[in-house]
């Protein structure tokens, strides 16, 4: 289940959503259903290095904005 951001056309907010195939999008500050799909930006390593071991992350810890509810985007 891929994270995607989106853009609202009605408030004007940008926001992550985790979608599933049956999921209906909607805004999650004014609930409107106008909204577009942005292109992401890809994950770079910052030292350079072309493999980067993610796995040494573990789950990301509480308090993060889980599909963009901590109105940070």
């Amino acid at each position: 289940m891929p994270i995607y951001e989106y853009h609202c056309a009605a408030c004007g907010r940008d926001f992550e959503l985790l979608v599933r195939r049956e999921t209906l999008v909607t805004c999650p500050k004014c609930a409107g259903r106008k909204v577009e799909r942005l292109m992401s930006l890809p994950a770079r390593t910052a030292g350079g290095s072309p493999t980067t071991d993610f796995s040494k992350l573990g789950p990301p810890s509480g308090g993060g904005c889980h599909g963009g509810g901590c109105g940070c985007h």
